[in-house]
């Protein structure tokens, strides 16, 4: 698996992209949600679902990220 760039707040986004909420970490540095706009808030099981389908993207990416970096490093010399 590639760099998990991947966190709650952008499960969030993509789950409700319109919805205004806040992401704190307690004590034991996991994640607390705090749902401020009134639409119905995702459930932890579908903010761990997003994670994971938004890695999985992510992670599909990888070759092309590198190519990408690669051929831009090629153009440099010309």
């Amino acid at each position: 698996m590639a760099n998990n760039n991947i966190d709650t707040a952008a499960a969030i986004k993509s789950l409700r992209p319109n919805s205004q909420w806040a992401v704190e970490q307690d004590l034991s540095g996991n994640d607390v949600v705090t749902w401020i706009s009134g639409g119905v808030q995702p459930t932890a099981d579908e903010i761990t679902a997003e994670r994971t389908r938004l890695q999985a993207i992510y992670d599909s990416q990888e070759y092309a990220r590198k190519r990408k970096a690669k051929y831009d490093a090629l153009n440099q010399f010309e």
